[in-house]
């Protein structure tokens, strides 16, 4: 909340444009909220890194791995370089479909299974719109928007300006990627909502071994979302 809350009180907010205007006069100097909140953001995703190595090795280890490299560069390099207004749009993005995968858990604990079905629901679409819509718009902005507003070769690191088309590329790239692991996700929690529908095969097929008890936590990262669709949708097999 505090991503959309810097968002909502900066020139950026529902204007892309807003990424790049000023730059880099204008994006040099961070509000203390803002500082903070991409600190704190970076700081959790190393630590992710870490807790990734140490845990249990799961089959898409690989693709965890990729994802969170990707997004430490991507914050690292845009805090470095200025670009710290479109890297809060895209973590707003990352982050706001979270919200309702939480709130559907707490409805799944409190037995609360029509709603939790409803929060489900309400968590598939906001992934659809964030996490591909909005990013991707994001990802356009970058590609072509961007070159409206900063010239083509903006290298000027004493004055704090590291635009030029290797940068704006290295960007593109990064971000692309990062788009195909969330399509790779998209599927796994579609793939699960289709065999709880048609099948009712719940199993969780990332790991080798799987504690057998009722209630089955995972620690992965919530941008897996397949394991915790099926704790979501487990629960409610389990009480039919």
């Amino acid at each position: 909340m505090s991503g959309l809350y810097v968002m909502y009180n900066g020139p950026h907010w529902m204007n892309t444009g807003g990424f790049w205007e000023g730059y880099p006069e204008g994006h040099r100097q961070m509000s203390a909220l803002m500082k903070t909140y991409y600190l704190v953001q970076m700081g959790f995703w190393f630590h992710q890194i870490f807790v990734l190595l140490i845990e249990e090795r799961r089959k898409d280890f690989v693709v965890m791995f990729t994802h969170h490299i990707i997004t430490c560069n991507l914050l690292g390099w845009s805090l470095y370089m200025n670009f710290t207004r479109i890297g809060n749009a895209i973590l707003c993005c990352m982050d706001f479909a979270d919200i309702f995968l939480s709130a559907t858990k707490c409805m799944r604990y409190l037995k609360m299974e029509k709603l939790s079905e409803v929060g489900f629901a309400i968590f598939i679409l906001s992934w659809i719109y964030t996490r591909h819509y909005l990013y991707i718009k994001i990802m356009l902005s970058i590609i072509y928007e961007s070159q409206q507003y900063i010239p083509k070769d903006m290298w000027y690191p004493e004055e704090g300006a590291y635009y030029n088309a290797n940068v704006q590329l290295a960007f593109s790239i990064l971000l692309g990627v990062l788009q195909l692991l969330l399509i790779y996700w998209l599927a796994l929690v579609l793939r699960v909502v289709y065999r709880f529908v048609f099948a009712g095969d719940l199993e969780d097929n990332r790991s080798d071994s799987e504690d057998d008890g009722d209630e089955q936590e995972d620690v992965c990262d919530s941008e897996n979302g397949d394991s915790n669709q099926k704790n979501l949708l487990s629960s409610k097999k389990k009480a039919e």
